[in-house]
């Protein structure tokens, strides 16, 4: 049969395209009184279209449908089989082969790129069975059979491509789309939920309890004790490696149902909804604290971390933020009062902890330049002579309502919050300017050694060392003259740390004599020593006060004593309280000791210094 109308074919194919149900009826329906389409009884029509509007209905269930699966298969293979009834009644099927790209692309939107492969297939299938139907003389056509058949093969070929181009270019974008949404809600380094999609979950969480009732949603707040030391010490990327391992670990020993977030830094928030009773609270609790029980390897270092926990439950009412900012005090209060691996729930002590903590970290903010700063000074004395050969400057806060504070009661907060760095630099300052002062009414060989506590987070300062010699230029202190001595905890002594050390270097190139604090306490081994300026070992105050009672601790102090002595490092025993002690370390061949029975901390007006000769340290 001869064609008559050629645009005719392409707007109906537009019309189709654009609506299908009554209005393609009424559509179908003029062509068909002029001739344009196949003149097919009305009911076959009338069944063509009102079945695929129906069959479509029934199908919408699966437009979610994974990919592959059976009722998205059977979805697309719905609209396939009435794209072919449609164009194939009409007469025109092969030259309508588009509709199927048309159908294709309408799944493609619905239920993700991925379809193309199933909408591909069913609507190859589709055209298959189509032209088959017309060249056994099923369907009508409104061309030769030769015409038809090369047409229907060249649609065929083109709908593929587009429905391939179409479903990759889509896939795509989809994965671009879906790496954005994870990038915006998972955290960059661990993959884990973020803050965002923690808050998320949160809410959903306290919804979900409010409509069903049941058990309310629980919060565990985790901070990794003592991470900057490792990040300062070790370097970012190590800290960062931890952090990864962390993650690995928790996620390890957590429920399903469990939300492990990281919520910045070294912090992780665990969301644990379905809590029914107590035990299952304390075993996840358990399994959380196991997962620190074995070292973790970082780069060959064997390094173990504890976590401190803090531990929250949803009221009635409560804000996202009051549930994460009382799981955030719990776990400072466990921070502050316990231990390794201390975990510790919300209640009105910690409330009260908090607040005393967030009062603190303001004050403290204006210190300094309320001069509120204080220094007091404990003399060091020679064991051989009981004569005061230097002093330790230790820091006092003279708080405006709570009087004289020890740095027990502030330091943390200044570590946290970075005051440590400025309040650190005019403890360098003042205590030099006030030992030179001293100084001068001295000998050259009778001056005192002033030292000075030193915090990891300062020594981590690209700029320290540059800064020390700034303030001890415009106090017009030589190193020498007031024969200055950082003092540094032996936990971080222990750790290679390539830039610190360089610092290390630099400081003692001024003059400045390097001291490890606390000794015994963290690594006890001085195997650094091979690679850093190191004059002066401290025995920590530990190993000080057992001496007379336990032989095991008098072995430990006789075994550091003469170990320092004998590659040339002076040994200063701390904590000093009776005269048994101090007889003990003069018998063990000690050189210096500072404590109580030899002196108290005292303000630089009230401290007594004779004019002993001095043997410099």
């Amino acid at each position: 049969m001869s064609t008559t109308a050629g645009a005719v074919p392409s707007r109906s194919v537009r019309m189709m395209a654009d609506s299908v149900g009554p209005m393609a009826l009424v559509v179908l329906l003029v062509l068909r009184a002029q001739k344009v389409v196949a003149p097919a009884p009305v009911w076959q029509y009338v069944v063509a279209l009102g079945g695929a509007v129906v069959a479509g209905r029934l199908v919408d269930r699966w437009q979610q449908c994974k990919p592959g699966s059976y009722g998205l298969h059977l979805r697309v293979l719905v609209h396939s089989a009435s794209v072919t009834g449609v164009i194939y009644l009409t007469g025109w099927g092969p030259e309508l082969g588009m509709a199927y790209a048309f159908a294709a692309f309408a799944d493609l939107e619905q239920s993700g790129a991925a379809t193309w492969r199933a909408a591909l297939g069913w609507s190859l299938a589709g055209c298959a069975i189509g032209q088959t139907f017309v060249l056994v003389g099923w369907a009508p056509t409104f061309m030769s059979l030769a015409h038809a058949e090369a047409i229907g093969f060249l649609g065929a070929f083109v709908f593929s491509i587009v429905i391939r181009m179409a479903g990759t270019t889509g896939e795509s974008k989809e994965a671009v789309e879906a790496l954005l949404a994870h990038q915006a809600l998972h955290d960059a380094l661990t993959g884990l939920p973020n803050r965002q999609l923690l808050v998320d979950r949160l809410n959903h969480a306290i919804e979900m309890t409010g409509r069903r009732g049941g058990h309310a949603p629980v919060v565990m707040f985790l901070d990794l004790n003592r991470f900057k030391l490792v990040n300062d010490t070790f370097g970012h990327q190590t800290g960062d490696e931890l952090l990864r391992q962390v993650a690995q670990r928790l996620d390890g020993v957590l429920r399903a149902s469990d939300t492990l977030s990281r919520f910045g830094g070294d912090e992780f928030v665990i969301l644990c909804e379905d809590v029914g009773d107590l035990e299952t609270g304390a075993a996840i609790v358990d399994r959380i604290r196991g997962a620190f029980d074995r070292p973790f390897d970082l780069g060959g270092e064997q390094l173990n971390v504890s976590v401190s926990i803090g531990v929250a439950t949803v009221d009635d009412g409560m804000s996202i933020e009051a549930l994460l900012s009382e799981a955030d005090a719990a776990m400072y209060f466990a921070k502050a009062h316990g231990g390794s691996g201390k975990v510790r729930f919300f209640d009105e002590v910690t409330r009260r902890a908090a607040r005393h903590r967030v009062r603190i970290e303001s004050d403290l903010a204006y210190a300094l330049e309320r001069d509120e700063l204080v220094l007091h000074y404990q003399p060091i004395v020679e064991m051989c002579s009981r004569r005061i050969v230097g002093v330790e400057a230790l820091l006092r806060w003279n708080h405006p309502e709570r009087g004289m504070l020890s740095p027990g009661e502030f330091l943390e907060p200044a570590e946290r919050t970075g005051l440590i760095v400025p309040i650190g630099q005019w403890v360098i300052a003042e205590a030099c300017k006030t030992v030179a002062r001293w100084n001068r009414d001295r000998a050259p060989d009778d001056h005192l050694q002033l030292s000075v506590n030193l915090s990891p987070r300062q020594l981590a300062e690209r700029h320290f060392v540059e800064e020390v010699a700034r303030l001890l230029a415009a106090e017009g202190v030589d190193p020498t003259e007031v024969r200055l001595s950082f003092e540094l905890t032996e936990s971080w002594m222990a750790v290679d740390a390539t830039g610190e050390q360089r610092r290390l270097q630099a400081l003692h190139d001024l003059g400045i004599t390097l001291a490890v604090d606390d000794f015994g306490t963290g690594y006890s081994s001085l195997a650094y020593v091979k690679d850093l300026p190191i004059a002066v070992v401290k025995i920590d105050r530990s190993f000080v006060a057992p001496l007379g009672r336990d032989p095991r601790d008098l072995a430990i102090v006789r075994g550091i004593i003469d170990l320092a002595h004998n590659i040339d490092l002076y040994v200063v025993a701390e904590g000093v309280e009776t005269e048994e002690q101090y007889q003990y370390l003069v018998a063990l061949g000690c050189d210096y000791a500072q404590g109580f029975h030899l002196g108290r901390p005292q303000a630089p007006d009230a401290l007594f210094t004779d004019t002993c000769s001095f043997e410099s340290l």
